[in-house]
This record gives C-alpha cells, sequence and structure tokens, in this order.
C-alpha cells in the first residue's frame, strides 16, 4: 500500500536569508520529511490553515540554492488553501508569495528579513492611459 495522498498544493519558491535557511534544514531533518513539505505546513500553520506536521523517513536533505541577492531558495509544497491566503497577503502588500512565504519562515524563527516590493512597469501604466484616451475620444 502507498503513501497517503498530501492533497492539491501550490509550489512557491521562497528567496530567505541563509541563516533562516539552515534552521528550516534542521528542522526538516529533525522530523525526517521533505524540506518543502516542513516549508507547506509551516505556511499552514503561520496563516491559519493548520495540518498534521509531515512526518517521515527522509534523511537527504539538499543545500538550498543560492540567489543573486545573497539570499538563498528552498521551494515549499504549499497546501491549496493555504496558498490562497498567500496570494492574498502578497497582492496586499505589493510582494511577491516567495517574499510573504520567506517572511513567515523569517517571523517564525525571529531571522530578520525585508520582503522586496513590486514596482509596476511605467510603460504598462502608459498603455492602458493611452487606451482609455483613444476608447474616451471614440
Amino acid at each position: 500500500m502507498g503513501r497517503r495522498a498530501k492533497g492539491d498544493r501550490q509550489k512557491i519558491v521562497a528567496s530567505m536569508p541563509p541563516t533562516a535557511a539552515d534552521l528550516v534544514k534542521a528542522e526538516a531533518a529533525g522530523l525526517g520529511c521533505y524540506i518543502g513539505d516542513y516549508l507547506g505546513w509551516l505556511v499552514a500553520q503561520r496563516v491559519g490553515r493548520p495540518i498534521d506536521p509531515p512526518l517521515g523517513e527522509v534523511t537527504d536533505h539538499p543545500d538550498p540554492t543560492p540567489a543573486n541577492d545573497g539570499r538563498v531558495r528552498y521551494p515549499a509544497m504549499v497546501p491549496r488553501a493555504a496558498a490562497d491566503e498567500v496570494v492574498e497577503l502578497a497582492q496586499a502588500h505589493r510582494t511577491s508569495m516567495g517574499d510573504i512565504v520567506a517572511g513567515l519562515v523569517c517571523d517564525h524563527f525571529g531571522v530578520p528579513f525585508t520582503p522586496r516590493v513590486k514596482k509596476t512597469a511605467p510603460a504598462a501604466r502608459s498603455t492602458t492611459n493611452a487606451a482609455r484616451r483613444v476608447q474616451g475620444a471614440a
């Protein structure tokens, strides 16, 4: 008999400080679960959509992938209900879903973190404004 299904999940890549990534890796190793599953569980807890903690017999935990800004990346496998909450938080704070996940992780471990703010493209705004002028003239 195979393992129990983990349900519908969304992969969100989080760029976090190396200190937070080290703590994530240690916690996942302690539970014997995959890092992505641990991050998904942690995010679900932090956004008020608790799930059972991931447990297993995983012994191989990869190092995070380096990012260009001094951060490191881990993929989080976030349950769908929690991912929907992450989407709303990202829109409300004008940042990425990955930075929301990283912020939740850093808050959990007490690691300082500053999310990046998404900038709207000036070209997109000017194109939209031009389209409105054309419609108004017609």
